[in-house]
Order: C-alpha cells, then structure tokens, then sequence
C-alpha cells in the first residue's frame, strides 16, 4: 500500500473522523468546492473570537504567558501541521484553544484535532501541553480536553490511515450516513448515497 508523504493539515483529521474521502478529495483531486454559507459564518465566528481572546484569562497556568492567535506549528515525526486558534503558554507549558461554532458536546474529530495541535505545539515550542479547551457557540461554552496518552494514541492512529487513504489512487469507501452526506459539500464528487 502506497502512503502519502507530504505534510498533513491537522485539520484533515477531523475531516477524515466525518468521511474518509475528505481529504483524498482535497489533496489528490484538488476539489476545492464552492464556499458554504455555514464556512462564511464560521469564518466571521472566528473573526469575533480572536478579537475576543484578549479578555479570556487563563488560570491554569503561571505568568508570565503569552498569547498568540492563529499560530503556525508543524509536528515533524508524524508530519503534522497548521494553525491553532488560540493558544497560551509560559516557558514550561500551554493550553491549546480551538474555536468551533456549533454548540454541541465534542466529537471524537473535534478531541483528536485538538490532540495534534496540542502534540504538534509540544513539538514546536518544546513545552508540556497537558490540556486543551474547546470553545464553542457563543464562545461562553467551554469543553476542557485532557491531551492523555490514549487521545495521542490515536492521533497517531488517525494519521496512519489519513496518510493510507491519501495514498491510493481510487476514492477510499467511505462509511458516511446519510445525515453526514446531505451536509457535505463534497457530496456531488460522490454522487453514490
């Protein structure tokens, strides 16, 4: 089986979690399809909360922190990479932040992109990331995430079949319900549900 050996968008994580043939789509196909009403609202949505994460304080670690929205980090071992919303951190560790407009409890995608941004900022700035924090609908919702060994277990995991999946040269099966279909905007490439 061939694998694909370029850098990963952590995001493509998540996005295998909802359909395996996301990112094949993205990366081999090139499909880009046309922007969503609901990713325009999720763009403004984050527009608002970096504009907000000067007023969020966090308790949880000692200062002197510093606060960066929007931050590049790369994970070279599993060749990992993107931009976390918001993260803080001192010399020793962090809290990786991720913004998500829906208001719903986490998702298992959601836990596993929010594990790899926090393994890829360990990597990246040589800290102790142990937690995470999803914060969702108006931004007031807060799910804390412990970053365990398990969660990174199966980043790595993920990855692997991300990684595989990317490598064929056919579109991968996909175990998509219907309920999943009718909300992807990749559903006319697949014109099989």
């Amino acid at each position: 089986m061939q694998y694909f050996d370029g850098l990963i968008p952590i995001s493509y994580l998540r996005q295998y979690r909802f359909c395996s043939r996301i990112p094949w789509y993205k990366t081999i196909m090139q499909f880009e399809p046309p922007e969503q009403a609901w990713v325009k609202q999720g763009k403004q949505w984050h527009s608002t909360q970096t504009q907000l994460h000067k007023k969020r304080l966090i308790k949880e670690l000692a200062p002197p922190l510093k606060r960066k929205t929007n931050y590049y980090v790369r994970e070279n071992s599993l060749g990992l990479h993107g931009y976390i919303d918001e993260i803080s951190f001192n010399a020793k560790e962090g809290i990786v932040i991720e913004y998500k407009s829906d208001t719903q409890a986490p998702n298992k995608g959601q836990k596993l992109q929010l594990a790899a941004y926090a393994m890829a900022a360990e990597a990246y700035l040589g800290i102790n990331i142990q937690q995470g924090v999803l914060l969702k609908g108006s931004g007031y919702k807060q799910f804390k995430l412990v970053i365990s060994n398990t969660l990174k277990l199966e980043v790595i995991e993920t990855t692997k079949k991300v990684r595989a999946s990317m490598g064929k040269t056919s579109m991968p099966n996909s175990s998509a319900q219907a309920a999943q279909c009718i909300q992807c905007e990749y559903l006319r490439y697949c014109n099989d549900r």
